[in-house]
C-alpha cells in the first residue's frame, strides 16, 4: 500500500507576488558608440506608452559593460549586474568598451520592492535566463491577455529569484561578520588562553569550516593568524605600560620561551620587545 502523506508550506504572513507591473521592456545590444541622454530615453518610452518614462527601471546586463548616471552617481554595470533606479533621476547611459548587452524593463511597484534602488547588485546569470527574458519580450505585446499575464508572471519569477539570491548573500555576509566579531571579542577578553581551532569556532558560533571561510572573507586572514596578532598586540600593551618584563609576557601569553616570543614579536612589529621597554612611545 502507498502511505498517505499531507504536506503543507505556509509563509509567516500572506504573500502577494503581484506587486510589480510591467510597462515596457527593451532588448538593447549596444556598440562602442552607444550613448543616450535622459530626454531621448524618456521620449522613446513615452512614444510607445504614455505612462512610461516616470517609474522604476530595472537594468540587467548579460554581456559587456556600461555606465548609467542617475542622481549624479555613476553606476558601473557588467555581466551579472542588476540595477534599479527611478526613471526621473536618469541623466545618461552609455557603453564602456566594445559592447553592452542588457535588458531594460520599466515597471510600476505597487508594493515596496525587496531591493533598494540606486545600488548595483551582482547576481550570477541563471541557467536559461536569457531564454526566459526573450520569452517575456515576445509575449508582452501579445493580443491575448492571458499571454501578456504569463509574460508578466515569468518576469516576476526572474525578478524575485534575483532578489532572493541577493538577500541570501547579504544574510550570509551578515552572519560571517557577526561570527568574526564574536571571535575577536572572545580573543581580546582572554588572550592568555591556549585557544585551539575548535575553541575559536565555538566562540564564533560557527562550524570550524564556516569560521575559517568567514575569517578569510571578512579579514583576509586565517583564524590562527588573527589569534596570534591579537596576542602580540596584547603583549605590546603590557610592554608599553612596563607592568611585565619580556619573559613574563611570553609566559602569560603561552609562548614556549622568550626567544620564540621575541622572534614572533619582531616579525609582527619590526622591532624587538626590549625596544618597546626602552622606548614605550614607539
Amino acid at each position: 500500500m502507498i502511505p498517505s502523506e499531507n504536506r503543507c508550506s505556509f509563509p509567516r504572513e500572506p504573500v502577494n507576488a503581484c506587486g510589480v507591473r510591467l510597462l515596457t521592456m527593451w532588448r538593447v545590444r549596444a556598440g562602442a558608440e552607444y550613448r543616450r541622454v535622459s530626454a531621448r530615453s524618456r521620449h522613446d518610452s513615452q512614444a510607445l506608452l504614455g505612462q512610461a518614462g516616470k517609474n522604476i527601471v530595472a537594468v540587467r546586463t548579460d554581456a559587456g559593460e556600461g555606465v548609467i548616471v542617475a542622481k549624479g552617481r555613476r553606476h558601473l554595470l557588467r555581466r551579472g549586474s542588476l540595477l534599479l533606479f527611478d526613471f526621473p533621476s536618469l541623466e545618461e547611459y552609455q557603453t564602456l568598451g566594445a559592447r553592452w548587452d542588457f535588458w531594460w524593463v520599466e515597471l510600476v511597484a505597487q508594493e515596496p520592492l525587496h531591493l533598494p534602488t540606486h545600488q548595483v547588485w551582482e547576481v550570477p546569470m541563471l541557467k536559461g535566463e536569457n531564454l526566459r527574458c526573450e520569452e517575456v519580450f515576445s509575449k508582452l505585446s501579445a493580443e491575448r491577455i492571458e499571454t501578456r499575464c504569463l509574460a508578466a508572471a515569468t518576469w516576476q519569477a526572474l525578478f524575485f529569484g534575483w532578489c532572493d539570491m541577493i538577500n541570501t548573500a547579504r544574510h550570509a555576509n551578515s552572519r560571517d561578520e557577526t561570527g568574526v566579531h564574536l571571535l575577536l571579542e572572545a580573543l581580546k577578553r582572554e588572550p592568555s588562553l591556549p585557544w585551539t581551532f575548535e575553541d575559536m569556532a565555538s566562540a564564533s558560533g560557527m562550524s570550524p569550516t564556516a569560521m575559517r571561510a568567514a575569517c578569510h572573507k571578512v579579514l583576509g586572514k586565517t583564524p590562527a593568524r588573527i589569534r596570534n596578532q591579537l596576542k602580540l598586540c596584547h603583549a605590546y600593551e603590557h610592554l608599553r605600560r612596563g607592568d611585565l618584563n619580556v619573559a613574563e609576557v611570553a609566559e602569560s601569553l603561552g609562548f614556549c620561551d622568550p626567544f620564540h616570543f621575541s622572534k614572533a614579536f619582531k616579525k609582527e612589529f619590526g622591532y624587538s620587545p626590549s625596544a618597546i621597554q626602552r622606548h614605550p612611545t614607539m
